[in-house]
């Protein structure tokens, strides 16, 4: 989750740069200053078969308008900046990739006027590497409770996961959950729903771990999410990313941003706000 704490940001310069990082496995990852966002992943699968597992790339910020990030890289780290204005407000993304396919993604980010945080849209992956759906993706996230949308769309407060569709605490297939008669699924086209990884009351951040999975069959790769965060958001299914080719899980600093259930995060003058979410790539027998 790339997070967006300085309104009316500067258009992006023509001729966007981009940066690439390599491990010792030869899996690579590459990262423009548009958006600062993951561009491609490519990855082995079981076979050594290389192939680029992100899918769809998410629009730019809020409204259409890019931000002009500005890019350097150095000792293995690709490192973008984001400033606005001369009242000290700004933004910090560090990315690592390690041998063991880890990508860490350390964000920094400085509120010159109050504003509440709010995720940019992070890409969406396909572990198949585009050779086939993720409807046979398996999926396993450590929530009790997520967060139900209203009619109009709108977060309406905090459920129960049990014996829904949104049970993931033990690995699950996309595809079947999504035939579920759940009117949560219906008023989505999918899921498009946070989860509470911590105290769903409570909210706040924590020590770095791991809350969520995703491992494809077919390829034998596997998808690991660890985050300093209270909730990750999954999107999938065919109302909410291009037909069924792709998810998303990202992190969120609290679930349901707009929920009475839970305050909206505020940053004010001169307040630091840290995140860590490490995203990591492997083989799964």
């Amino acid at each position: 989750m790339t997070i967006h704490i300085i309104p009316g940001a500067p258009a992006v310069l023509a001729g966007e740069r981009s940066f690439m990082l390599e491990n010792a496995a030869g899996m690579t990852v590459t990262i423009g200053e548009r958006g600062a966002q993951l561009r491609a992943w490519h990855a082995p699968d079981r076979y050594g078969r290389m192939a680029d597992v992100l899918q769809a790339h998410a629009p730019g910020p809020a409204n259409g308008r890019a931000a002009r990030w500005e890019g350097r890289q150095a000792d293995g780290v690709v490192s973008l900046a984001l400033t606005a204005g001369g009242d000290g407000a700004g933004m910090l993304v560090h990315y690592r990739l390690d041998d063991d396919g880890g990508l860490t993604i350390d964000y920094q980010a400085v509120a010159g006027v109050p504003i509440p945080l709010a995720a940019l849209p992070q890409p969406c992956f396909n572990l198949s590497g585009g050779a086939a759906d993720v409807a046979d993706h398996m999926v396993q996230i450590d929530a009790d409770y997520f967060e139900e949308a209203g009619a109009a769309g709108t977060p309406a407060g905090v459920a129960a996961a049990g014996g829904t569709p949104f049970d993931f605490r033990h690995p699950a297939a996309i595809g079947p959950r999504l035939h579920w008669t759940d009117t949560q699924l219906h008023r989505a086209g999918g899921f498009d729903h946070c989860f509470c990884v911590r105290n769903h009351f409570a909210g706040g951040q924590g020590a770095l771990r791991e809350v969520a999975r995703v491992f494809d069959p077919a390829s034998g790769r596997r998808l690991q999410v660890y985050t300093t965060e209270a909730a990750v958001r999954f999107t999938s299914g065919p109302g909410t990313l291009p037909g069924m080719d792709a998810f998303r899980v990202e992190a969120h600093a609290r679930p349901g941003l707009m929920s009475a259930a839970w305050p909206r995060v505020m940053l004010h003058p001169g307040q630091v706000y840290r995140q860590t979410t490490v995203y990591r790539l492997s083989l799964q027998g």
